[in-house]
C-alpha cells in the first residue's frame, strides 16, 4: 500500500514537470522548432521554399485582415508595427483561421533596424524566422520575408532563408533619406546574391527603373494606406 502510494505520488510529480517543461517551451516557443534543421549562428530554422505563388491582386497586414471581405483575393503580410505582430507572436493558436483564409501568406516582419542594438536585431531576426517556420508548417504558400538591417547584418541574417524561392521584402521608411535607399538596395543585391530567388515580391515602393536592376521577376504592391486611401 505505502509502494503502491509512493508510485503514484512519483508519477503526479512526473507529470507535473512535464507540464512545467511544456509551459517552458511554449513561452520561448521551442516547442515550434522542435523538429527544425536549425542553421547558422544564431540558429535559424531552415525555412522551405516556394517555386510557385498564387495570383492575388494585393497584401493586407495583420491588423486589417480581420475585416477583409474578399480574403481570397489577397496575400497576408505583416508590415505593420511591431506591436502588432507581437498579438500573433504571444497567441499563435487564435490565428490559425485566419491565416488559413488568404491562400498568400508572406512570413513575420519584426523590425531588424540599422540603429536598434545588436541583440535586439538578433532576436527580432530569430523570432522571424521561427514564426515562419510554423506558418509554413499550418500554409502551404508562406514566401519568407527578407529583413536585414545595414552591412553588418549580412553575414547572418539570411541563415535559414532558402535558395530558389520567392522572397518578399518591404521598403517602407527606406525612402525617407539617402542612406535608407542605399542600404535597402545594398541588402536587396546581397540578397539575390546569396539566394539566388526565383522572384521578389516587393510591399511598398519601388522605382520602375530599379526593376532593370535585377535578373528575375519583381511584384510591386503598394501599401495597405497607399492603396486603400492614397497614402505612403
Amino acid at each position: 500500500m505505502i509502494e503502491e502510494k509512493t508510485r503514484i505520488e512519483t508519477t503526479k510529480k512526473h507529470i507535473e514537470l512535464c507540464k512545467k517543461e511544456q509551459e517552458v517551451q511554449h513561452f520561448f516557443r521551442w516547442d515550434i522548432i522542435e523538429n527544425a534543421k536549425l542553421v547558422g549562428a544564431h540558429h535559424h530554422p531552415q525555412l522551405r521554399p516556394i517555386a510557385e505563388i498564387p495570383p492575388i491582386k494585393r497584401l493586407v497586414t495583420l491588423n486589417n485582415a480581420p475585416y477583409e471581405e474578399h480574403p481570397e483575393e489577397c496575400g497576408l503580410c505583416f508590415y505593420t508595427k511591431d506591436s502588432v505582430i507581437e498579438r500573433i507572436w504571444n497567441n499563435r493558436d487564435k490565428y490559425v483561421h485566419l491565416v488559413q483564409r488568404f491562400p498568400l501568406i508572406i512570413g513575420l516582419d519584426f523590425s531588424i533596424l540599422c540603429n536598434m542594438y545588436y541583440p535586439q536585431q538578433v532576436y527580432n531576426c530569430w523570432r522571424n524566422y521561427v514564426m515562419t517556420y510554423w506558418l509554413q508548417q499550418i500554409h502551404p504558400k508562406v514566401v519568407p520575408n527578407a529583413g536585414y538591417g545595414d552591412t553588418d547584418t549580412f553575414p547572418w541574417i539570411l541563415d535559414g532563408m532558402p535558395m530558389d524561392s520567392w522572397i518578399a521584402v518591404t521598403s517602407q521608411g527606406c525612402f525617407d533619406n539617402y542612406i535608407l535607399k542605399h542600404s535597402f538596395l545594398n541588402g536587396l543585391h546581397e540578397l539575390v546574391r546569396q539566394k539566388h530567388p526565383k522572384g521578389i515580391i516587393i510591399y511598398g515602393i519601388f522605382p520602375n527603373d530599379w526593376i532593370d536592376k535585377f535578373p528575375i521577376p519583381i511584384i510591386v504592391f503598394p501599401s495597405y494606406s497607399k492603396h486603400r486611401w492614397g497614402g505612403k
